[in-house]
């Protein structure tokens, strides 16, 4: 598997704390059969200082260890959306998605439709590829006719691992259930945090999916289209 959305990379923002934390998650994706994954820190204006320097230094640090394990391990962002978006990406102030045309877009809970319409179709008119993270979690996302809209746009829809399995509660599992009843997942990536809590779910989130949905559909979502997105297909 390939995992396009975590917060592995120690000391940047509300995940890893440590370099040994970071290598013991690295542990725990391999043990469950992951083979590349996509580093994506927080920037969300106001609340995560991305400090490009000490991603990118941290990220070299981790890599002989990632490499050892046999991991792919690339850049990539976690981009809570605001109007400056499309400039923060051209300008180089954080990293696309393995540095490909793919970027990670996250919006507030509340959110209104009529901006996440908007920031998508600015994303894709400047040629990126949004992948709208968690898209469980925002109230203006739960007419299932949106999701079909963003895409239709060009937007991939990711969801986490834990809301597929109820580990977020109830409410997420059942509407995640509904999109992948109706086919309109794209990506399921682990939104890791720590080695305790958060943790990489992946494996029983694949073997979920293969039984509940068939094996095919496991694979396309949680194989083919994110080693698609981490090598830029």
């Amino acid at each position: 598997m390939i995992d396009i959305h975590c917060h592995l990379l120690y000391g940047v923002d509300d995940g890893s704390k440590s370099l040994e934390e970071s290598v013991e998650m690295l542990k725990i994706a391999k043990k469950q059969g992951v083979k590349g994954i996509i580093l994506t820190p927080h920037l969300r204006h106001g609340m995560f200082k991305h400090q490009l320097d000490k991603i990118e230094r941290h990220y070299k640090k981790l890599l002989p260890y990632a490499k050892k394990l046999g991991i792919d391990l690339k850049l990539g962002t976690e981009y809570h959306v605001a109007t400056d978006m499309i400039d923060d990406f051209q300008e180089g102030r954080c990293h696309t998605l393995a540095d490909t045309q793919y970027i990670l877009t996250e919006y507030s809970h509340s959110s209104e439709w009529s901006f996440v319409h908007k920031m998508t179709r600015e994303a894709i008119f400047a040629g990126y590829i949004p992948v709208v993270a968690h898209v469980e979690r925002y109230e203006c996302l739960r007419d299932i006719g949106r999701i079909e809209d963003l895409q239709e746009m060009g937007a991939l829809i990711q969801i986490n691992a834990d809301s597929v399995l109820g580990i977020d509660g109830r409410m997420f599992k059942r509407y995640t259930k509904k999109l992948l009843k109706a086919g309109l997942v794209d990506v399921i990536g682990s939104d890791s945090h720590g080695t305790k809590e958060r943790v990489c779910n992946l494996k029983k989130c694949y073997e979920y999916v293969a039984k509940k949905y068939g094996e095919d559909y496991a694979e396309e979502i949680m194989q083919t289209t994110p080693e698609n997105i981490l090598n830029g297909r």
